[in-house]
C-alpha cells in the first residue's frame, strides 16, 4: 500500500473515532428530547457504516454500479428506520 493509502485510512480513523465522540458527548450534553438523541446517533452511525464500507472493505475500488447500489441502500435503510423511530409511520 502506498503512503496516500495509508494516511487516507488514517483520517478515516480520525473520522471514525470523532464521529463516536460526537454521538458519546451529544447523549449525554444535549437537552434534546429522547427520540431526536436517539436519531441523531442512528444518523451517526449509518454514516459510520458509509465510512468502514467505502474505506475498509474498498468499495471504491469496485464498479460503480456496486457503490451506487451501496449507497442507495444505505440511504433508505436510514431514512426507513430513523422515520420508524422518530415514529413517523
Amino acid at each position: 500500500m502506498s503512503a496516500i493509502s495509508h494516511n487516507k485510512l488514517f483520517l478515516v480513523l480520525v473520522a471514525l473515532f470523532s464521529l463516536t465522540l460526537v454521538s458519546w458527548l451529544g447523549s449525554i450534553y444535549l437537552n434534546a428530547d429522547t427520540r431526536i438523541s436517539g436519531a441523531m446517533i442512528m444518523l451517526i452511525a449509518f454514516l459510520k457504516v458509509r465510512l468502514i464500507i467505502i474505506h475498509y472493505m474498498e468499495l471504491t475500488k469496485t464498479f460503480f454500479a456496486l457503490r451506487i447500489a451501496f449507497e442507495t441502500w444505505v440511504v433508505l435503510v436510514a431514512c426507513v428506520t430513523i422515520a420508524l423511530y422518530l415514529g413517523k409511520f
